[in-house]
């Protein structure tokens, strides 16, 4: 599989290192496992599902697993990270132009939890979607 391949089938971008290791889990998953299905586990962060495919495929040993586990975490808190800085991108710019798709573009990256605290982090005003979300989840 490619990265274009790759990027086609789970709009997830992923630098050359990370798509590395990402290729190498595939390629170890075995022909029981095709690009579809990979990028769909992938997508919904079934991690532990590919590395057991992996491990019943492959055999292989536990610190080859820990390894694996190690680069699939650091390359989730990499793109967590950058989710996080765009999504404040994205809510300074709704609040200064009152932009709801600005708004909603973040919510969609990285949940209303986070926009709420990210929010009341950069002490923005509080939406009505912010006050409800508050108020629903303080109950």
């Amino acid at each position: 599989m490619t990265q274009k391949e790759f990027l086609e089938r789970t709009n997830i971008i992923l630098s050359a290192d990370d798509f590395s290791t990402v290729h190498d889990i595939y390629m170890a998953c075995g022909d029981g496992m095709d690009k579809d299905e990979f990028c769909f586990l992938w997508k919904k962060k079934e991690y532990l599902e590919l590395l057991n495919r992996v491990t019943d495929e492959k055999k292989i040993t536990e610190q080859a697993y820990g390894i694996a586990m190690k680069k699939i975490l650091g390359m989730q808190d990499r793109q967590q990270n950058t989710n996080m800085e765009l999504a404040e991108f994205l809510i300074g710019k709704a609040s200064a132009y009152g932009d709801t798709d600005f708004y909603n573009e973040a919510v969609k990256l990285v949940g209303q939890r986070d926009v709420a605290f990210i929010k009341l982090r950069m002490d923005l005003p509080l939406w009505d979607e912010d006050k409800a979300y508050i108020s629903d989840n303080l109950k």
